[in-house]
């Protein structure tokens, strides 16, 4: 049964509509033959409210004053099968037509016209008939209303999760990127540590015997514990994940820039950079954020725009960090702000330092990625 059904819906509807027609048009002449009232008048009034129904669907509101006019012509009451072909015709005007009115006005109007022009087409139905199709009638217009209304909350509630799932979604993105600044500020602070212990026992071993080197083995070690103090406030502001093994090794900075540069370059991006300002040392924390944001914007340059020209720009200025990626590829790509799992985490990371990150096509073509970062404690 249910492969006759999926045969039957493969077939092209305008055959269906033409066979429907056909068949509505021999069943009309026939009731009209029996009846013994075939006459060319009557044949050309049938004929004229069944086989338009061919195209119904290109032209129902056409369709549909075509059966009217025939239905006036016959100047009769319509035999049941051309009455039944006219349901047709309204139920495609309703369906098919775009005029939003034309399903409710025209039946009024074509009722008017057959009760004022031909009087005796009205059809002697029994009241018990005229109840059953008028609560019929009602019935289903009470359901199509009913259906309208649930899918429309059906649709109100999926939009409504979607929104939840897309909102949990970014959560958990931004959870996630907030342990991940989070291992590697506790490995900047690891780090710091371990050399403020190295130091502080070469001072302690230099300071019977060395006062003055003693002296600046400990001033190393101050400057290295303020370092590791700002960025400790910045760590207790960020999620932690203690499953992750701590690891006691630097993590990068702008010193390797040249290297990243290279690797990039091998893999087909040709990159030009260019260092403005004054170089100068950087906080752990601050030096792995912009090594970091770099990182991220050469490899989407990388993967939406392989082979086009990048530029790098790193500028030092008194008082803040500006770094610029450029590339030339093409600018159809999306930006949307906390979409993104690379966006995100460059925008957590300038933000723990009070940054600012802009990302976005030009309309010159090409992607830009500008971030500045305080110089000072933020």
């Amino acid at each position: 049964m249910n492969g006759a059904w999926r045969a039957m819906a493969r077939i092209d509807p305008r055959v269906v509509d033409g066979l429907l027609a056909v068949a509505l048009a021999a069943g009309a002449i026939t009731q009209l033959a029996l009846e013994g009232s075939l006459t060319p008048q009557t044949g050309l009034s049938v004929l004229g409210s069944t086989l338009p129904l061919a195209w119904r669907r290109r032209y129902p509101l056409g369709v549909y004053l075509t059966q009217i006019a025939f239905d006036i012509l016959g100047a009769r009451q319509p035999v049941t099968i051309s009455l039944l072909a006219t349901f047709v015709g309204l139920y495609s005007v309703a369906v098919y037509s775009r005029f939003r009115w034309a399903p409710i006005a025209i039946p009024i109007i074509g009722a008017l016209l057959l009760a004022a022009l031909v009087p005796e087409s009205a059809p002697s139905v029994p009241s018990w008939a005229l109840e059953l199709v008028g609560g019929l009638a009602i019935w289903l217009a009470g359901n199509a209303v009913r259906q309208h209304r649930a899918q429309t909350d059906a649709l109100a509630e999926r939009a409504e999760q979607l929104d939840r799932e897309r909102e949990l979604a970014t959560q958990l993105a931004l959870a996630d990127e907030r342990q991940r600044i989070a291992r590697e500020l506790h490995d900047v602070v690891a780090h710091s540590v371990s050399v403020m212990v190295v130091q502080a026992g070469a001072a302690r071993t230099l300071l019977s015997r060395q006062p003055e080197r003693a002296a600046e083995a400990l001033l190393s070690v101050e400057g290295s514990g303020r370092e590791a103090l700002t960025e400790l406030r910045r760590l207790l502001g960020l999620l932690t994940d203690t499953s992750a093994e701590p690891a006691l090794a630097p993590q990068p900075g702008l010193g390797e820039l040249d290297r990243l540069v290279e690797r990039v370059g091998r893999a087909g991006q040709p990159i030009d950079v260019r260092i403005a300002g004054t170089p100068r040392p950087l906080p752990p924390g601050l030096d792995l954020t912009a090594y970091r944001i770099l990182q991220e914007a050469l490899t989407n340059a990388l993967k939406y725009a392989r082979g086009a020209p990048t530029q790098v720009v790193v500028e030092f200025e008194d008082s803040e960090l500006r770094l610029s990626v450029v590339d030339g590829g093409a600018s159809d790509r999306t930006v949307v702000a906390g979409a993104g799992r690379g966006l995100l985490g460059m925008q957590e990371r300038v933000a723990v330092y009070g940054g600012e990150l802009e990302a976005g096509a030009r309309s010159e073509g090409g992607f830009r990625v500008q971030a500045r970062l305080p110089l000072q404690p933020a």
